[in-house]
């Protein structure tokens, strides 16, 4: 089965993400939904830390209903971290969506060590356990849209193949224009003519030997 994670576009404490996101609580054969967005990567990073497979879905401009739709089909549950403090995001639709068709699912907010139910504060019972008592369901969501929502990304997944290619094309390049701006140049004449010049300390400090042995013999022998 899948499990949908969403999260605050201000959440930064992937930690309590960490925490929750483990194979201790979730079975590891489950597959992490997530939408695309600025903390793509850090759910990916902990995803990849815990052997979770990660499905990175795209919020298209125009078929949000579509997607939402398919977000829910097979969804086991769904966990929010959500700090109460935006209410015309993702976190908040997922919340009214979850209600209405009857999934399953935990709010984690930095305000508490525990977690929401369902709407209900749990005080006395583990993650884990909640997440055991689950059953799997396949359903057909109903999803409405409030008008006022806001469902744009800050960071938004490549529309094609081709799109990745010529980025990563264009980025190669400008690592390339540095590399070959901050390089050291080797010139081999140049090197080979310093080196009939500059002396190695052994050959300078036989050269002093012989001029003050040299100097003494001069100093001690006396002329005739």
């Amino acid at each position: 089965m899948e499990v949908l994670v969403i999260n605050d576009i201000s959440w930064d404490n992937f930690a309590i993400v960490s925490r929750r996101i483990n194979p201790k609580c979730i079975n590891p054969n489950h597959k992490i939904n997530y939408f695309y967005g600025k903390h793509m990567q850090n759910v990916s990073n902990i995803c990849n830390q815990n052997t979770f497979h990660l499905l990175r879905r795209v919020m298209i401009k125009g078929k949000e209903k579509e997607i939402i739709e398919d977000s829910l089909k097979c969804i086991k549950f769904c966990l929010i971290f959500h700090n109460f403090t935006e209410y015309n995001t993702l976190s908040s639709l997922y919340i009214q969506l979850c209600i209405k068709n009857k999934i399953t699912y935990f709010i984690f907010s930095e305000h508490t060590d525990k977690f929401y139910l369902n709407g209900d504060y749990i005080l006395d019972i583990k993650f884990k356990s909640c997440v055991r008592e689950i059953e799997a369901t396949k359903r057909s969501p109903v999803v409405e849209i409030p008008k006022e929502i806001c469902l744009s990304q800050e960071k938004t997944c490549p529309k094609n193949i081709q799109e990745v290619v010529n980025n990563l094309r264009s980025r190669y390049q400008v690592l390339k224009e540095e590399k070959e701006s901050k390089k050291i140049v080797y010139n081999e004449e140049l090197v080979k003519g310093r080196k009939k010049i500059i002396k190695s300390d052994k050959e300078m400090s036989y050269l002093d030997f012989m001029a003050g042995k040299k100097k003494w013999l001069k100093e001690t022998i006396p002329k005739h």
